[in-house]
């Protein structure tokens, strides 16, 4: 078997363990990242971009396959191979908002007990890190009738992140010299924050 054939042969063949497992474990690291409220850890571009270079490999494998008559019956053979990679990348881009919403909604509970504490004016309430629900979170404060959060973990290494609880609407923030924070609404009483510098 020649060179030529030996490499014609690599490209037509079905993608194997190599190439799903890491589009199935990038996958799962792109999941994690979009579970995040606000900003998504800086890992994240990177990890696109190898999502993207085995989907474009997959591509032109699949491309090469299908132009080459002699490939076809290993196409049909091997047909669940071959659709692992599109499914996988569809189910993930399907389930990040899924994954999110949910890892919110199992932490909400967690974070308004330490809202109402801290609106209490509570002793117990605490304000350096902690974790709450599926999040550990920084540090907490409260400002006039807004409770704010700080995120670990997610974001981009540089601006924080993180929720603000305000059921009377659109949050009061505190004036900080360094940064005025962008706000969005999130979910009911609940909205993100983020620093710009």
């Amino acid at each position: 078997m020649g060179v030529k054939e030996r490499t014609v042969r690599r490209w037509t063949s079905a993608p194997g363990l190599l190439l799903i497992g890491s589009q199935v474990t990038i996958s799962l690291l792109l999941l994690y990242a979009g579970s995040f409220p606000g900003l998504s850890p800086l890992w994240v571009l990177p990890a696109f971009l190898a999502f993207f270079m085995i989907g474009a490999i997959w591509f032109v494998r699949f491309v090469v396959v299908l132009s080459r008559q002699e490939s076809r019956p290993d196409l049909r053979r091997n047909l669940l191979r071959w659709a692992a990679p599109p499914i996988v990348g569809v189910l993930m881009f399907a389930s990040t908002g899924v994954v999110k919403q949910s890892r919110f909604a199992l932490s909400e509970e967690s974070f308004e007990k330490v809202a109402h504490s801290a609106m209490k004016g509570s002793p117990d309430w605490k304000t350096g890190a902690m974790t709450l629900g599926l999040f550990d979170v920084s540090w907490a404060t409260r400002h006039e009738n807004a409770v704010r959060f700080a995120l670990a973990g997610g974001g981009d290494g540089i601006h924080q992140h993180g929720l603000i609880w305000s059921p009377q609407g659109e949050p009061p923030l505190p004036e900080e010299a360094e940064y005025a924070p962008d706000v969005e609404h999130f979910h009911g009483p609940w909205y993100l924050w983020r620093e710009n510098f």
